[in-house]
């Protein structure tokens, strides 16, 4: 029997292999198994499919049974200006909330309201659902509205080390994708604030070294309503964001060139609006 070897390996003539085995059995080859194989594949993707459609419905009844739009109340823990307790005007329940001042008491019903000991969890477990049914195609939006001081920038945008809906639903979005092999997606992020009667760019490109108090981002963009309806701004930046790292880093961009300021309970006030869309 000849043998050569080549780069570590033997090389056999061809008639010297043979497709009998100890039992008197021939070996026909892996195409019935590779057909099986691919099968099984194919029923597997077909269930996935299913699944996944039942999802949907599942997350389109449960959003309808709880609302379209829902109003939430989150009470900030009172701000201690001296060494004595002060109790607190506001009563908590689940679904109501009491506030009391001046002998005036009144009540306000919401559907789901955090008390002072509510973590930024809590919240963003109660919007998660609605997050994850932007991947099916439907548009969410999550609005944050109060007075001043109130904790709406901390809520949406959080600390490094406690962060807000938004870096978190931006995580949601990027687990849940990586997780769906049915489908593809790609991700982008635009951020506009209004600020004293104008709309500014957050996401434009820098046209200074050093920032500057006057606008050094886009700010004669216009609004414009298209033929169907929808509301877009003509002219804003829209990056793309590869993965996760890339999606912090322009938002962590964005927020630095918000306009801040000092007020009388807050010493760097976010005095604008802010509005990210991904």
């Amino acid at each position: 029997m000849e043998k050569e070897a080549m780069g570590g390996h033997v090389m056999l003539p061809l008639e010297n292999l043979s497709l009998d085995v100890p039992n008197g059995e021939i070996v026909l080859g892996h195409d019935k198994d590779m057909s099986t194989l691919q099968e099984e594949i194919s029923a597997m993707r077909s269930r996935h499919r299913h699944l996944n459609r039942r999802r949907r419905e599942a997350l389109d009844k449960l959003i309808d049974l709880k609302g379209s739009i829902r109003v939430f109340c989150r009470v900030r823990p009172l701000i201690s200006t001296s060494n004595f307790k002060i109790k607190s005007p506001v009563t908590v329940e689940q679904e109501k909330i009491t506030v009391r001042a001046v002998g005036v008491k009144k009540d306000f019903s919401v559907d789901r309201v955090f008390d002072q000991e509510s973590t930024q969890d809590d919240v963003f477990q109660e919007v998660k659902p609605i997050i994850r049914s932007a991947l099916d195609g439907h548009n969410v939006c999550i609005l944050a509205f109060g007075q001043t001081g109130t904790g709406k920038t901390y809520t949406m945008e959080g600390t490094n080390d406690n962060l807000g809906i938004v870096p978190r639903a931006s995580q949601e979005l990027f687990s849940h994708a990586s997780q769906d092999s049915s489908s593809t997606y790609s991700f982008s992020i635009s951020m506009l604030e209004v600020y004293m009667g104008s709309l500014r760019d957050l996401l434009a490109p820098r046209q200074h070294l050093f920032r500057s108090t006057e606008c050094n981002t886009t700010c004669n963009l216009s609004i414009l309503a298209t033929k169907s309806g929808a509301i877009e701004v003509e002219g804003l930046t829209d990056v793309a964001m590869p993965d996760i790292k890339k999606a912090n880093q322009w938002y962590c961009r964005g927020r630095r060139s918000r306009s801040t300021s000092w007020t009388n309970v807050n010493d760097v006030s976010s005095r604008s609006h802010c509005c990210v869309c991904v």
